[in-house]
């Protein structure tokens, strides 16, 4: 089998019932079915966890997924992604069920479930698990950190003073508190037009 070749964590007894789909399917959107590969893993193992290298793939019982479905509330936000697993990081691996006759296989954090905010990682588990990376890698490279300028540094400490200086105004003379908050007001401003 296609899931032969990977390291399970975790291994539960196999699901044999053939009215699998009564099961699974409450509460689930008529469009979502189970894949073959996906039939095929729970049959090994319904539940369970799988890693490969930095890869940890945390899957859900056939009770479990409709479960997810409406505890995360992909209804309301994502209502076309059926969640399958999870990273072990709160990122989840989801089919997309966008187009019925081509899914994908996507990750998408459990914190913004937004379609937009999905990736996608490949069009089977077998790909999707070859992969050695931790998921949250191929987020990042989607959405990569934004580096800073030191001017851009300096604007974000110089509002920092801006805000202690208004806490402890009442600690020290008006005077001293309307030059100082002029002062910074002045860097901010200055360093604002050059960063622009």
């Amino acid at each position: 089998m296609w899931y032969d070749n990977y390291t399970f964590f975790d291994k539960q007894k196999g699901f044999t019932e053939t009215n699998s789909a009564q099961i699974w399917n409450k509460e689930l959107p008529d469009k979502f079915f189970l894949p073959i590969e996906l039939q095929e893993l729970l049959q090994h193992s319904n539940g369970g966890g799988i890693i490969n290298g930095d890869r940890e793939f945390g899957y859900f019982s056939l009770y479990e997924i409709s479960d997810f479905y409406i505890e995360y509330q992909f209804d309301k936000y994502t209502p076309l992604f059926m969640p399958i697993a999870f990273n072990g990081g709160g990122i989840f691996y989801a089919y997309d069920f966008r187009n019925p006759t081509n899914i994908n296989l996507v990750a998408v954090s459990a914190g913004v479930l937004e379609y937009e905010s999905s990736i996608i990682i490949g069009k089977t588990l077998k790909e999707v698990l070859s992969k050695t990376i931790n998921i949250e890698d191929e987020l990042d490279i989607l959405y990569p950190k934004i580096e800073l300028t030191e001017d851009e540094k300096q604007v974000i400490e110089l509002h920092k003073q801006l805000n202690e200086l208004n806490t402890n105004r009442n600690n020290i003379t008006p005077k001293d508190y309307l030059l100082t908050k002029r002062t910074l007001e002045n860097k901010i401003k200055e360093l604002g037009l050059k960063t622009k």
